[in-house]
């Protein structure tokens, strides 16, 4: 069973564009305002699969559920996103044996379902603010 939990540094920041790196296997909010770190993006890093539904020009993120998955559970994640109406499947069984599970819930609607290696605020010049590692 794969258990959940919030992440509240996540809450309330505003995303309004997002981009994927398929090379780097890097997904990236561009963030207008964030209240707890003041980030101008959140990076997803060493994406394996991901969704986004419902997406408009104006996404506040109500929360962030977030679960550290071993493999065995990776294709587990993927169902319950399925199951949820998102469009993710793995193509290739992930290298890393621990992936994050992310669940980025918005006040619209907008949902994203992403397995990642980690998700990462960072500052204008890129540094990071604040992160979670699988």
């Amino acid at each position: 069973m794969i258990t959940f939990e919030g992440d509240e540094r996540f809450a309330d920041v505003e995303y309004v564009g997002m981009t994927y790196e398929s090379a780097e296997r890097v997904l990236t909010l561009l963030v207008t305002s964030d209240p707890a770190d003041n980030c101008e993006a959140i990076l997803l890093r060493d994406v394996a699969a991901f969704d986004v539904r419902h997406f408009t020009r104006q996404n506040v993120v109500s929360y962030l559920d977030i679960a550290r998955l071993v493999a065995a559970e990776h294709h587990a994640f993927v169902e319950l996103a399925v199951g949820e109406g998102a469009t993710i499947s793995l193509t290739t069984n992930p290298s890393p044996d621990v992936l994050l599970g992310v669940v980025f819930v918005s006040a619209n609607g907008a949902t994203i379902f992403a397995l990642c290696g980690a998700v990462e605020k960072s500052s204008s010049d890129g540094q990071p603010v604040y992160s979670v590692m699988a």
